[in-house]
């Protein structure tokens, strides 16, 4: 539960970003990343916002404990109790970390003429380019003032940067310029990879199914929904507004057909775009896995999966069906917001 809130604030803000940058308000960017965050993290500071906030003392005991056990796989008799870092593993370690950084958050998002926006340890500020240097030192000030590290800006190792609005700069899994709104380089690779891996699958497949091939193809290209969730690539990155990035992506399928000499008409990214974008809950282009009838369901058992569903009930269809759909959707990429 706590992950998918984590996900959620994610896609709320990429939206905010996105809204922010077309608005024309700002000039310039700041992009600061917090060095050795969790390990940094002052226990004495956690618990005295802790005890602010919460008036049982039992719980702050328990969140003592859990954040001052030292973290080796066998503990010793006198072990002395850590006063310093989260283990990352806590189910409650980005909730510490929001209260640790709650009077900054607090501070900066009070300035004047400035968007401020945080997840964990990366900082994103938009502001009037002439500002940038001014507003990053008082940041960095105000961070060192809790014992926290910011790594350089515009140092070696790229992860602090200060710029205009309108240079080459990434966020929560987008890459911004120029008003162009894409995914990461990464991302499209890794997209680019797994299609790669279809097609390699049906080459050395012992018994090929074309059918099955077009399916999963068409599945990675469009997304869909099941279990009330947006499932997919597209869904995933629906802020972008770069369309040759999907044109792009169509041309790669098409090389991949000529290469691997396969006759097949599949889906393509550019409309499964303004299909999601312009008619998320009418297309058919896009399929909805919830609202298969169960002739629907027989028919992708059958054609896809060969197997043979005479003397299966309605129950066990759905049974089959949702089973094999659940093993194909597992490594989609998952808008967390339910599908509304």
């Amino acid at each position: 539960m706590l992950h998918r809130s984590s996900n959620i604030r994610i896609t709320s803000k990429k939206k905010k970003v996105k809204t922010e940058i077309n608005s024309k308000k700002y000039s310039g960017f700041i992009k600061l990343d917090v060095s050795n965050f969790y390990p940094t993290i002052k226990h004495c500071k956690i618990l005295e916002e802790l005890q602010k906030k919460i008036s049982n003392p039992e719980i702050i005991t328990f969140i003592k404990r859990s954040i001052s056990t030292p973290t080796v796989s066998k503990s010793h008799l006198g072990d002395e109790e850590s006063t310093i870092g989260v283990p990352q593993g806590l189910s409650i370690s980005n909730i510490l970390a929001s209260i640790y950084l709650l009077k900054i958050d607090e501070q900066l998002k009070d300035y004047p003429n400035v968007a401020y926006h945080r997840y964990v340890d990366d900082i994103f500020i938009m502001c009037d380019y002439q500002s940038v240097e001014d507003i990053s030192n008082n940041v960095i000030r105000k961070f060192e003032e809790i014992k926290l590290v910011i790594h350089e800006p515009n140092g070696d190792s790229g992860k602090s940067v200060l710029g205009k609005i309108d240079e080459k700069f990434d966020y929560l899994g987008y890459q911004f310029k120029g008003g162009l709104i894409s995914p990461r380089t990464t991302s499209i690779e890794k997209l680019k990879d797994s299609i790669v891996s279809i097609f390699t699958s049906y080459k050395y497949a012992k018994d090929k199914n074309k059918e099955f091939l077009l399916w999963r193809l068409n599945l990675r290209i469009t997304g869909c929904i099941f279990q009330n969730k947006s499932r997919g690539w597209m869904f995933f990155f629906l802020g972008i507004n770069n369309e040759t990035i999907l044109y792009n992506l169509d041309r790669h399928i098409k090389h991949l057909m000529d290469r691997f000499n396969i006759n097949i008409k599949p889906k393509h990214f550019v409309r499964s775009y303004y299909e999601i974008m312009y008619s998320k809950h009418k297309t058919t282009y896009i399929p909805n896995f919830d609202g298969y009838t169960i002739k629907q369901m027989k028919e992708v058992l059958v054609s896809c999966f060969k197997l043979k569903v005479d003397s299966l009930s309605d129950e066990q269809v759905k049974f089959e069906f949702e089973k094999r759909i659940s093993k194909q959707v597992k490594d989609l990429l998952t808008d967390v917001q339910d599908f509304s």
